[in-house]
């Protein structure tokens, strides 16, 4: 009897896990819903938009670049800002100095954006842990600098003005209403882009170099080519965040790719959770609302965000995503103690019944 009842616990946990990953699908429609209703729910429709829910999705699409490179790569880059802003100044060059249409700024911001993400990656992908994080944060210092200075490229601290939002006739993106939906729709093909290329097969070599390089490099694979194109893909990713950031700015100045930037992107990716693609915006969220709200309650509202920060990374490791499963593993924990039969005196004499009886046979054999 004893045998059976060891095994139905865990077909019944994998069939608990199947029905999670089955059904989860719905959580996920809630959440596209609710921000689909977000205009409509709000009372000031002109504040909310531009504060929070266009600069929370930006913002959320460069921190899913920075969380795609740590959860399937295993690598923490502080680069993704200033990619995106090589991207947003790629559209401003072109739209500004150049006067060209944004049909032509767009692609040609995202693809500068991604070479320089390219580029990162052909000096940084040898190196991983904190030598990562170091160079690309003294690339995006390196670039800060620049951006500062070049007054014939960025026009140094005054940065380029103004890019005007496009107005395809049809859709014109200067109602607030219609670029919060674009730049919502911008949010979810990243985000399912991100899962699809984790899903593939490149995703998978991807988490198994990221778990053992050694063993990987021994099976065949090209350990350095794979981060490369990995790196190059988060920034492809970060330079579409770029061109939304962009266009909600109406401008690009050196302050968007500043250390304090960085800073922020790497708040919401942890808030959010630092191993969820989706939680990237409920940390965005919490910051824009921070920033927006927290100076009506105290002056000194950067420690309020420090202290946030610090209690998310206390009591929720995982961040705001992750406390769903956080309480899962403890209830799943208590559960398994409670009906451990090691703990229940009671299941004693009967665990050590059949050892007695087989000794009593033996002995009369």
């Amino acid at each position: 009897m004893t045998a059976p009842e060891t095994l139905v616990t865990p077909t019944a946990t994998g069939r608990s896990r199947s029905l999670w990953a089955r059904y989860s699908w719905i959580g996920w429609v809630v959440v596209l819903g609710l921000a689909l209703l977000f205009p409509y729910v709000v009372d000031r429709p002109r504040f909310w938009l531009p504060n929070i829910g266009v600069r929370s999705l930006w913002l959320g699409i460069i921190a899913m670049s920075l969380v795609f490179l740590n959860r399937y790569v295993g690598l923490l880059s502080l680069a993704q800002v200033t990619i995106a802003g090589i991207s947003a100044y790629g559209v401003g060059y072109v739209m500004v100095t150049l006067d060209q249409p944004f049909f032509i700024a767009i692609p040609v911001g995202i693809t500068a954006g991604t070479v320089a993400g390219f580029l990162v990656a052909l000096i940084a992908a040898r190196t991983k842990a904190i030598y990562f994080l170091m160079i690309t944060l003294a690339l995006g210092q390196v670039f800060y600098s620049y951006a500062s200075q070049a007054i014939e490229v960025t026009n140094a601290r005054r940065g380029l003005a103004p890019i005007k939002k496009p107005d395809l006739e049809i859709i014109n993106l200067n109602d607030i209403t219609t670029f919060y939906f674009a730049a919502l729709l911008a949010a979810v093909i990243c985000f399912l882009l991100c899962r699809y290329v984790a899903a593939s097969t490149f995703g998978m070599a991807l988490q198994g170099i990221r778990d053992s390089p050694e063993r990987m490099a021994a099976l065949g694979y090209k350990v350095n080519r794979y981060r490369i194109a990995a790196i190059t893909f988060s920034a492809f990713i970060a330079s579409i965040g770029g061109v939304v950031l962009v266009f909600d700015r109406a401008q690009i100045d050196p302050d968007v790719v500043s250390l304090g930037s960085t800073l922020d992107v790497l708040v919401v990716a942890v808030i959010g959770g630092i191993g969820s693609l989706g939680g990237v915006f409920i940390g965005a969220i919490i910051l824009t609302l921070l920033d927006n709200f927290a100076q009506d309650f105290t002056d000194r509202y950067m420690t309020l965000t420090g202290i946030v920060f610090i209690l998310v990374l206390l009591f929720a490791p995982a961040g705001i995503a992750g406390i769903g499963a956080q309480v899962k593993r403890a209830f799943d924990r208590r559960r398994k103690n409670a009906s451990d039969p090691g703990d229940d005196p009671q299941q004693e004499p009967t665990a050590t019944q059949p050892t007695g009886e087989a000794i009593t046979k033996g002995k009369q054999q």
